[in-house]
């Protein structure tokens, strides 16, 4: 008797395992033979867990029977049949608003204050820029430390470029090289550029200038700008000083195309 109580455990234990339970039905096995005890009785196999009852009886007819609760909430979680809802349009703007929002914010605050993209539109600044070259102009130094010779800035045109121009005032803006700071005297003869005097060397510009600019004493709060492509450039030696206060921001890198990705150059100090 013992030893077909033990079969019969065995074999209830492998009909256990051939069934699935789902949110609180039971899904019997195929149908297997069984010996009812009143002795035994029912046993836990695990707390929390499906409870089975083997009723052994070697007379009646054999049968199991397979108690199984409803899983929790928790359960159901790590199984993965937590289904939730459609999410409604509403839901969606929302939530698409919470995470765009501080981008655009963030993005502003850079385009404005910090740095801004910048392209080239004509070889006013060749060799340095060819026309299509994108750089990064950043905005904050000015703030803090002042303009320095060999600089390269983006700047709004003054009113004296729009009267000889004749182009309308718009919000376009130009890019120069700083040859001259407030205090300093600048002039042009015989092809070459003098600062305080001295003859500066230029190895960034395009070609020696083939044109003569009378000495002439910049300002204060403004500084003298000129393209390195001198002989094709529409600069201070036409409509003068650029004021200081016109100035965007400093050009400081080349990024686009990448094959000519460049921190953009300045002359050795002191020159």
């Amino acid at each position: 008797m013992a030893s077909m109580r033990v079969v019969a455990l065995v074999v209830i234990g492998l009909g256990c395992t051939s069934g699935a339970v789902g949110r609180g039905r039971v899904v019997r096995g195929a149908h297997r033979p069984a010996f009812h005890s009143p002795r035994l009785g029912t046993t836990d196999l695990a707390p929390g867990r499906r409870s089975v009852a083997l009723l052994l009886n070697a007379r009646g007819p054999a049968r199991a029977h397979i108690v199984a609760r409803a899983p929790s909430d928790d359960e159901r979680r790590v199984d993965g049949n937590d289904e939730e809802g459609p999410q409604s349009f509403i839901d969606s703007v929302v939530e698409f608003l919470r995470d765009f929002i501080p981008t655009l914010a963030v993005c502003l605050v850079i385009r404005f204050f910090l740095v801004e993209p910048r392209y080239i539109p004509s070889l006013s600044m060749f060799p340095a820029f060819e026309v299509g070259d994108q750089l990064a102009v950043e905005k904050v130094s000015k703030r803090f430390a002042p303009m320095a010779r060999d600089e390269v800035v983006v700047f709004k045109p003054p009113p004296a470029f729009f009267e000889l121009s004749g182009k309308p005032q718009d919000n376009d803006a130009l890019i120069k090289r700083i040859v001259a700071i407030a205090g300093d005297t600048v002039e042009v003869r015989n092809g070459e550029l003098y600062v305080n005097g001295e003859q500066v060397d230029e190895p960034f510009i395009a070609e020696r200038p083939e044109y003569t600019m009378p000495r002439f004493t910049v300002p204060e709060g403004c500084v003298f700008v000129l393209g390195d492509n001198r002989n094709h450039s529409f600069d201070s030696h036409y409509w003068g000083p650029l004021p200081e206060e016109n100035i965007i921001g400093k050009a400081v890198l080349k990024y686009w195309p990448p094959w000519r990705l460049a921190l953009v150059s300045t002359a050795p100090k002191g020159q």
